[in-house]
């Protein structure tokens, strides 16, 4: 082969490496899809936020409550009233506004069956006909106790 050939041949010309824009179609659906989950996963969030408002103003008012100088009765009185003000918020008026006595502890039950109901608790129908007395501090608790666990977990 003639040297003066081989001096007029040039080296390898790489071409430009590939951009990344244009993206490729692909790219556009997987951008498309991750935005989407984002999009929904912050949309659960804040709305599961917005449906627990009355919660959690629920317990602040049970922690109000508890921290009141007030007898026994009249907190236990407050907490059920509390409960019954949850419950219509989460269920209705006409569904809740009628219960009492017996039929209001089967719904609070019922609405939260893996909630185990303390035994002391089935004392409250009585304590309106009953004097005051040193059973109502625990009973007191137990509402409390009890009610702060139903805020949090009822079923809706």
């Amino acid at each position: 082969m003639d040297p003066q050939v081989l001096q007029q041949l040039h080296d390898i010309q790489l071409p430009d490496p590939i951009g990344w824009w244009p993206m490729a179609f692909a790219w556009w659906i997987l951008l498309l899809s991750v935005t989407s989950i984002i999009i929904g996963i912050i949309w659960y969030f804040t709305d599961q936020r917005r449906r627990n408002v009355y919660r959690r103003q629920a317990q602040k008012s049970l922690q109000q409550i508890m921290q009141k100088q007030a007898s026994d009765d009249n907190k236990i009185m407050q907490i059920n009233a509390l409960l019954k003000q949850v419950a219509v918020t989460a269920y209705g008026r006409r569904r809740v506004a009628a219960l009492h006595q017996n039929q209001w502890l089967e719904f609070l039950q019922d609405n939260a069956s893996y909630i185990p109901q303390p035994d002391v608790i089935k004392q409250y129908s009585q304590l309106a006909y009953a004097p005051p007395s040193s059973q109502n501090a625990e009973l007191t608790d137990a509402w409390h106790d009890y009610a702060q666990r139903w805020i949090k977990g009822h079923h809706q």
